[in-house]
């Protein structure tokens, strides 16, 4: 108590009672435009950002360039004898920025052993670019990298022996063999991020080939079809432990040595125009995709609305002509079906003999029919292994969830648990629902069963008191919301409640 008033006293902060490395420290994990101006704190801060080991600059900051360009060189004449922990660039107008001159800092700072760079770039790739350094390619001491719409040259050596962490963003490869070889060349790179751009001149056939590799994340961030283009993808990480594929345009995956405890969340589209699917479709792409994904143990199907519909009209379309390989080792599956999908879940179940947990989300697209769903096959799993079953069903439906729910229970031998969540309009259909719920009866008498209206929630927020429209909006809710949970309302309340299990909040200020 006695050293804080003596703080107090003095006209101290209280931190800068802190050593000066450790208040380095802290402002270290700050853009420097923020760190600067801790400066005016008081005396001890004048000159601690100086020796702060991170240069973290957002360019358009600056008024022109030349005021950045004499911030950065007095930034890092001060760290002249010492090494430089991260250095980021961010920029987004093309008129401001001297390509070549951050280039010349870039080598600058591979210099002063860096260990995190990034160079987040917002510049249109129609303007002549200069490229990343070469000098980059040997950064020993770098450990993470993060590049954004910048230009990768050809190089002929690679050494990067501490590099774990790459996220590489709607780049432009100089040639085919860069990206390759740059993936190969890192002996201990475990997560890579590589977001592509349709629109821009890329590498054609993608190889990742990397033995230390864990985490693959790919992304494609164009929607549409494009005809006659030939993307292809090849994967060769046996260590993957997280796989995520959002590719709508590539004609091909080949992922070899996938092991078994890999997680993978697939959303593809083999660059097929899925108003036009027919028997032309090119079946054995889809057939490689699955047979390398055969030994992962936890697959989730999903996406966008749009990719989601690509994906599984795909293996439905498949599914009519082929089989889809064993799964033996997929203990969980989660997948986001459309009602007029649902009719393939037999048949990707009877690929899964030792499915344990299974999530399925039930969406209708907005012009899908009504259409009566058979089932016309029990698979292997739902008499010897399943043991637990969600299902979700957004917006009111016409029963489809009901009919699933039905063939799941009167199946299901070894069911422990079953929840079912769905969206209902009104008390009246609810009771209706669930009056046919009740009738369904599990083989398993071990089955925990759950029915339950997916919660709904109302805020509003009245602009003064007593405003009579407002009131009346509450009083309707109140009285004609049967199912509501909670309601928040910026005034006190005195009304009649429909729902008994409704929370009023009210927020006086």
């Amino acid at each position: 108590m006695s050293n804080q008033g003596a703080i107090k006293r003095s006209g101290g902060d209280g931190l800068s009672s802190f050593p000066d490395h450790l208040l380095s420290h802290m402002l270290s994990y700050l853009p420097t435009k923020t760190a600067v101006t801790t400066s005016t704190l008081s005396p001890t801060w004048i000159n601690l950002w100086h020796s702060t080991p991170v240069l973290d600059i957002e360019i358009d900051d600056f008024d022109d360039f030349d005021d950045l360009l004499s911030f950065t060189s007095r930034f890092l004449e001060f760290h002249k004898d010492s090494s430089l922990h991260k250095l980021k660039f961010s920029f987004e107008t093309e008129l401001r920025v001297s390509m070549c001159r951050i280039t010349a800092w870039l080598t600058d700072v591979v210099k002063r052993k860096i260990q995190h760079l990034e160079v987040m770039s917002g510049m249109d790739h129609k303007v002549d670019m200069a490229p990343m350094p070469i000098v980059l390619y040997l950064c020993e001491t770098l450990v993470s990298l993060r590049l954004h719409c910048v230009v990768l040259s050809y190089f002929q050596y690679v050494s990067l022996p501490n590099l774990k962490m790459m996220h590489l963003e709607e780049n432009i490869y100089m040639c085919e063999e860069t990206l390759e070889n740059l993936i190969s060349a890192c002996p201990v790179l475990e997560d890579l991020t590589l977001v592509r751009k349709r629109d821009y001149n890329d590498v054609e056939v993608l190889r990742v080939r990397s033995q230390s590799l864990k985490r693959f994340k790919l992304v494609v961030d164009r929607l549409d079809y494009i005809e006659g283009d030939v993307w292809k993808v090849i994967i060769d990480a046996p260590r993957l432990a997280y796989l995520r594929l959002a590719d709508p345009f590539s004609v091909s995956f080949v992922i070899s040595n996938l092991g078994s405890s890999a997680e993978v969340d697939i959303d593809v589209g083999f660059n097929v125009n899925i108003w036009k699917l027919d028997d032309s479709f090119e079946r054995s792409a889809v057939r490689k995709l699955l047979t390398g994904l055969s030994s992962v143990k936890d697959m989730a199907i999903s996406g966008t609305t749009l990719k989601i519909y690509m994906c599984l009209q795909i293996i439905s379309h498949y599914l009519k002509h082929e089989r889809m390989p064993q799964f033996q080792n997929m203990t969980w599956i989660q997948a986001e079906f459309y009602i007029s999908d649902l009719g393939m879940l037999p048949g990707v179940l009877e690929c899964c003999p030792n499915l344990i947990y299974l999530d399925v989300h039930i969406q209708k697209l907005y012009d899908e029919e009504n259409e009566e769903i058979i089932f016309s096959s029990v698979p292997r799993c739902l008499q010897t292994s399943l043991e637990a079953v969600e299902i979700v069903r957004y917006k009111h439906g016409d029963g489809a969830e009901r009919r699933l729910t039905k063939y799941l229970l009167e199946n299901s031998l070894v069911l422990k648990k079953f929840a079912l969540y769905f969206d209902c309009p009104n008390v009246e259909q609810e009771d209706i629902i669930y009056t046919e719920l009740e009738t369904f009866e599990a083989r398993s008498l071990a089955c925990e069963i759950e029915f339950r209206v997916l919660e709904k929630h109302v805020e509003m927020q009245t602009p003064a008191s007593g405003a009579e429209p407002e009131m009346k909006l509450v009083e309707y809710f109140l009285e004609n919301s049967a199912v509501l949970k909670s309601i928040i309302f910026m005034e006190p309340l005195r009304l009649k409640r429909c729902s008994a299990s409704c929370e009023v909040d009210v927020g006086l200020e």
